[in-house]
């Protein structure tokens, strides 16, 4: 079986190295056609390629978790106990999704769970490009910490 990662290489859009909020909508894209897929080999070669966008998506979470921290808020009881970073919890989101494209890619499962699962799929995914595209809080305060 090729791995996921071998499966980027097959998508020309990604070799361009397309921003993160360009690549969350394409995986928002790829689950709503996900949705009127109806059997498993219809679904798979969706799944293969939102696997290769969630796979570029993660890389690009972990690029900006190393750039924003949150350091500064305006209310006292706000303050993190520990360091927080600003997209952590949309990283947690996008590995809900690899899982659960992975689930979809490679497991055989009940022909009437896979409206629930692409559903599920679709709705974190939806959720993970509203925390990308749109910051979570627009009072929150962000210094970038050189």
């Amino acid at each position: 079986m090729t791995d996921i990662n071998n499966f980027a290489q097959l998508y020309s859009e990604l070799s361009l190295n397309p921003d993160l909020p360009i690549l969350a909508e394409r995986c928002k894209l790829l689950t709503e056609i996900l949705l009127d897929c109806k059997s498993l080999p219809q679904t798979q070669p969706v799944c293969r390629c939102l696997g290769a966008y969630l796979e570029e998506v993660k890389s690009g979470l972990t690029e900006s978790m190393r750039d924003f921290q949150i350091v500064e808020f305006e209310e006292e009881a706000a303050q993190p106990r520990q360091k927080e970073w600003l997209l952590e919890d949309t990283e947690t989101k996008c590995d809900y999704c690899r899982a659960l494209n992975h689930v979809l890619l490679v497991s055989h499962f009940d022909r009437d769970m896979l409206p629930h699962l692409a559903g599920l799929l679709h709705d974190i995914t939806h959720s993970m490009v509203a925390d990308v595209v749109a910051p979570q809080s627009a009072e929150t305060a962000i210094h970038i910490i050189s």
